[in-house]
């Protein structure tokens, strides 16, 4: 809480994907119109279960610390499995390590779904190493379908590492599977009903089409290579392990896997744990482009497996060094989290700062929310200026658009190097248009970027 604190006080300005949920969380509250920033393959389960609470949806801070109550929620998931798989002392040592790697911070602080979807999955894990624990599975693993219906409704993509983990237990646990036909044949049945209905039947989370569809509609769009993601996580190894905390998870698992000749019943599970864990990266990095925070439902599991390595580096130490030890190791690591979180959060501040000055100072030349914004960061934009927001043409001077408001006040937003705005005369041919344009600068991380609001009608 107190890492996640720090990092949520630099009120950094949303990014693009924080600002879709944080829009759909106020646009539940209110009714407005989300076509504008809303697809199809966007889960609306983190956006529900934030404008749950409608006073909270005005406040990015306290839209941040939902996702922080998710966060924690995974780090106690983790130290309960991590304890049900092998001792207290694992447990313990994996739930630490995930609450400070940097991966799981920056994605914790930040309004995404990956940490609920991620915790809700573990979740579903959870009820199946804790209703395996005997000869026979027990019945209340039933529970985990509806969980994992869940699980999906927040993040689309859950049951693709919940099938990894469940594969993965079940082999561990082959035996007590066996002897348990009918309770997983039921579980099997209820999950592909809950996960089915989210992912294929467009009434259940308000969708014009299935989720599934509209996902891989979406992945055809961007026409990624298959090995794009992989590349991707490769660029991303300095935030990913190059840290105190990556450094720590790596030994772990090194130290575990030499540890494999001594023997001993934990073997198996350490096995498991780190075979879910790279197979859970893997699976995210052949189906997805590499974001950081796609890989938040594998930290878990890298962890369990590497505090088994820990745990025993640990009880090799005297019980008067085991303390020192532990104390650098966690300072170090902390520190060391805490400033490349930093870094990352603060690259939303870095690229997003000036545009969120200009936006609002258009919400406070149209304070009564009737107007409309063309501008190439659609999703930010409407957050701060409460005004609806449409992409430039790229053939025309537009100036309208569906989901603007009759007889708006109209707006262009023009940021210097701006991504998909027009340039050259397409560009000239909007500012024509414009009655006056009012620049706001902002020094930000010792650069200063130019975004110009042109009023188009003059109010």
């Amino acid at each position: 809480m107190v890492l996640s604190g720090l990092l949520i006080i630099e009120d950094a300005p949303f990014g693009h994907d924080e600002a879709v949920y944080a829009l759909k969380a106020r646009a539940n509250v209110e009714g407005a119109d989300t076509s504008f920033f809303w697809a199809d393959y966007r889960a609306p389960g983190l956006a529900s279960v934030l404008s749950a609470v409608p006073s909270i949806v005005e406040r990015p801070a306290q839209l941040r610390w939902v996702v922080v109550v998710f966060g924690l929620v995974l780090i106690v998931l983790t130290w309960l499995v991590g304890r049900a798989m092998f001792d207290p002392l694992t447990g313990v040592v994996a739930s630490a390590g995930t609450a400070v790697t940097p991966l799981i911070l920056a994605s914790a602080t930040s309004v995404w779904p990956d940490v609920p979807g991620a915790a809700l999955g573990l979740g579903v894990l959870a009820i199946l190493v804790m209703a395996s624990r005997g000869r026979r599975v027990r019945w209340w693993v039933l529970a985990a379908a509806p969980l994992a219906g869940l699980a999906t409704f927040v993040r689309f993509g859950a049951p693709l590492t919940i099938a990894v983990g469940a594969v993965g237990l079940a082999v561990w646990r082959w035996e007590t599977v066996k002897r348990s036909a009918p309770q997983v044949t039921v579980l099997l049945v209820l999950t592909g009903l809950a996960t089915g209905a989210v992912l294929l039947w467009p009434p259940v989370v308000g969708a014009s089409t299935s989720p599934l569809a509209a996902t891989m509609a979406q992945s055809a769009r961007n026409d990624f290579a298959w090995y794009q993601g992989l590349i991707d996580y490769v660029q991303l190894s300095d935030f990913l392990l190059l840290t105190p905390a990556g450094l720590l998870l790596a030994g772990g698992l090194v130290a575990g896997a030499l540890q494999w000749r001594t023997g001993g019943a934990w073997r198996s599970g350490f096995l498991t744990a780190a075979t879910i864990g790279l197979a859970s990266a893997l699976a995210v990095a052949l189906t997805l482009h590499g974001e950081y925070r796609y890989l938040v439902p594998a930290v878990p599991w890298l962890w369990i497996a590497a505090a088994v390595g820990l745990a025993g580096r640990w009880r090799q130490f005297g019980a008067s060094e085991a303390p020192l030890v532990v104390a650098l190791v966690a300072v170090a690591v902390v520190f060391g989290s805490i400033a490349d979180s930093d870094i990352e959060v603060g690259k939303s501040a870095d690229r997003y700062e000036t545009l969120r000055l200009a936006a609002m100072r258009i919400d406070e030349e149209t304070a009564d929310g009737s107007c409309g914004v063309i501008t190439s960061y659609l999703p930010q934009v409407a957050w701060y200026s409460r005004c609806a927001t449409a992409l430039y043409s790229a053939e025309e001077v537009r100036l309208t658009a569906p989901s603007f408001p009759p007889d708006p006040s109209v707006y262009l937003l023009v940021v210097q190097d701006g991504k998909r705005q027009p340039d050259g005369d397409l560009l000239e041919a909007y500012r024509a248009e414009a009655n006056d344009c009012v620049a706001v600068s902002e020094m930000v991380a010792g650069r200063s970027r130019i975004v110009e609001v042109c009023s188009v009608d003059g109010e």
